[in-house]
């Protein structure tokens, strides 16, 4: 009889590079014409406000105003978007929005409400021994609409996995988490493994898997209900990549260099991944990726001299003390260097019909939470790209009105509480699913009751996206 240990590991088929070889860009030629492509990008801790936001001169908070980006100088920039200046005229920066239905769900860690609503636009469930969620996240709802059905649907991608650090994303119709790839190794296994290995590898895998899945069954009997639904949606996941084996392995695209084993510093670690999204892309192996940014070590940052983490020593404590204030805006400009790094690198990969792979990617970054004090308010996402679809190249504001009590620290507000917290960010959801092509009018909740009763209705896209 095999172990449970040893069935969660058969799913680790996981796979993609750190170069792009001349083969991968022949590839974009064979084909007629190019994809739309989806990345969800999430962060830890939200973004400092006051540095994240723009203000020109004469603008009231208390109004609607849009931003030109073209007419802002690298000096008026934002921090914290400072590194992606140079893509300015492929951004949407989002002001004024909120996660305010996570702040009326109830139980459990602030955290990993605000990952799941972030990116399901539902409620959490905590009744299980792992935090789930109740529906789909907007990636997976994106590629049941996209996906090729002899490749992989999605690629879901972290940093490091670990909960301080950056948590999957991703999410299943029936709620469960899907495990996320936290190495570039095994990332490069998962998408080039089988198109390397050749068919006869490709079909002793698939042999594999099927007897995995027999002994399974047989075990099923014997687990209780929590640890079977783990399984039966880690097989699930098994059988998306595990029945795309022999499609991969004939593919005409060269499968880039294997990533080294292990890296010291997140940096490079994530370069590895930024090559990896590329190659799958440019390769048409997958449409959507999933990607969570984890908590780098402080030292990347030059806040080593305040603290050895960046959750328990500087995100709770910068509305107390301006230089751990400063320190989170320096990791917020951190992290926009590396989405920085990815949009000029799917900018530099030919696609077909012309153009580049970013020309037909909408790149959507955004946290489980409005700051790193646990707030859910000024939730400032970001859309890079997705041009088809957007008007880009702006900044928008919207007055933080929506009438729901969100809890904010004593220190920006006496009393903690405010009911000014922002526009649901569901119909920034929406918006993104019907970019991608799906025709919905919710993602998730479609309305919920403020803690005063108030009836918030988060149905329909964001008002202003395009012109």
């Amino acid at each position: 009889m095999i172990s449970r240990r040893y069935l969660l590991q058969l799913g680790s088929l996981t796979a993609l590079g750190a170069a792009l070889p001349d083969g991968v860009l022949r590839a974009f030629a064979q084909r007629a014409a190019a994809p739309r492509r989806l990345v969800v990008i999430s962060h830890c801790h939200g973004w400092p406000y006051e540095t994240w936001k723009m203000h020109p001169a004469g603008r009231s908070d208390a109004e609607p105003w849009t931003l030109d980006l073209a007419s802002v100088s690298r000096s008026e920039f934002s921090q914290p978007l400072a590194p992606l200046y140079e893509h300015r005229h492929r951004l949407l920066a989002l002001d004024g929005l909120s996660l305010a239905t996570a702040e009326l769900d109830s139980g459990g860690n602030r955290h990993d409400r605000g990952w799941i609503h972030a990116w399901t636009g539902n409620n959490a469930d905590f009744a299980a021994r792992d935090t789930q969620s109740t529906s789909a996240s907007i990636d997976q709802l994106v590629a049941a609409r996209i996906a090729r059905p002899d490749r992989l649907p999605s690629l879901e991608l972290s940093v490091d996995a670990a909960l301080e650090a950056g948590r999957p994303i991703a999410y299943n119709p029936s709620g469960m988490r899907l495990p996320a790839e936290n190495t570039p190794l095994n990332a490069w296994e998962r998408v080039f493994g089988p198109a390397s290995s050749g068919d006869a590898v490709g079909t002793r895998r698939r042999t594999t898997l099927d007897f995995a899945y027999d002994e399974y069954q047989k075990l099923a009997p014997s687990i209780d209900a929590t640890d079977r639904a783990r399984l039966e949606s880690h097989f699930d996941l098994v059988e998306r990549l595990g029945g795309r084996l022999e499609g991969l392995a004939t593919l005409t695209c060269d499968a880039p260099p294997r990533p080294a084993a292990a890296f010291a510093q997140y940096d490079a670690r994530f370069d590895a991944f930024t090559d990896i999204i590329g190659a799958a892309f440019s390769c048409d192996i997958t449409r959507v990726v999933s990607l969570s940014l984890g908590e780098m070590p402080t030292a990347e940052f030059g806040a080593d001299n305040i603290s050895d983490k960046v959750h328990k020593g500087i995100a709770h404590y910068i509305y107390e003390d301006p230089a751990k204030y400063a320190a989170m805006t320096d990791y917020a400009e951190y992290h926009g260097r590396q989405v920085a790094r990815l949009v000029s690198t799917l900018e530099a990969i030919p696609d077909a019909g012309g153009g580049s792979v970013m020309d037909n990617t909408l790149i959507v970054w955004g946290s489980e939470l409005g700051d790193g004090w646990h707030g859910y308010s000024r939730y400032c996402p970001v859309l890079i790209g997705g041009s088809w679809a957007f008007t880009t190249g702006r900044y928008l504001h919207w007055p933080h009105e929506t009438p729901a009590e969100m809890r904010v620290p004593s220190q920006v507000l006496t009393g903690g509480t405010t009911r000014a917290s922002g526009i649901p960010h569901q119909k920034l959801l929406v918006s993104v699913a019907r970019a991608m092509g799906l025709d919905v009018d919710h993602v998730g909740l479609e309305h919920v009751r403020g803690q005063r009763s108030d009836f918030i209705d988060v149905t329909g896209p964001l008002d202003g996206l395009t012109a």
